[in-house]
């Protein structure tokens, strides 16, 4: 699973510097609810036409801690892409978009341990406030579904040794309040 989320971010990261590199404009972003789960985090979007943009984000917490309270701690890797379409004109106003989403997570909730990779695809829809000529915040929701598989423990000395999770779970996919840099 990480092999492909490696080719995948490595692609896409290979396109957006192409398309910046010809001239499309071009946003750095970083999304401020993934902060607050303690989750790093990094987006770029790039302009491919008068109305469409691709978003390419990752967040990555690779170490084990707790999440203000000591029975609740998170581990995760995740790559988000996605195809925006804007209203009006590219990284102002409205938008609508078709997001995808994969990573790998562990999560520790009072004695319950889950562990494993997930996919989910859905869809967002969003508003981008202009600051001031590179400056952007934007406001977005979006819903969606998830295929997780993994390993769903409560005793951690009794460890399975396969997994015993394969579920699909409704995914809030593409839900921020995002700062965006706008290259120009």
């Amino acid at each position: 699973m990480k092999s492909i989320l490696r080719r995948v971010f490595f692609c896409a990261i290979i396109s957006i510097s192409w398309m910046s590199a010809s001239g499309q404009r071009l946003a750095i972003k970083t999304n401020t609810l993934d902060w607050l789960i303690q989750s790093p985090n990094l987006s770029l979007e790039a302009r491919l036409n008068r109305h469409l943009t691709i978003d390419l984000g990752i967040a990555c917490n690779p170490i084990k801690r707790t999440i203000y309270s000591p029975k609740l701690s998170l581990r995760n890797f995740r790559i988000h892409p996605e195809l925006r379409y804007w209203f009006n004109r590219p990284m102002a106003r409205h938008f609508a978009g078709i997001a995808l989403e994969a990573g790998s997570f562990d999560l520790r909730f009072n004695n319950r341990h889950l562990t494993g990779d997930g996919v989910a695809a859905g869809i967002t829809y969003g508003y981008a406030l202009v600051l001031s000529r590179h400056w952007n915040v934007e406001f977005s929701i979006g819903a969606g579904l998830a295929k997780v598989w993994g390993v769903d423990y409560r005793d951690p000395d009794k460890r399975p040794d396969t997994r015993n999770m394969n579920k699909w779970v409704p995914v809030p996919i593409g839900t921020g309040v995002t700062f965006s840099y706008i290259f120009k």
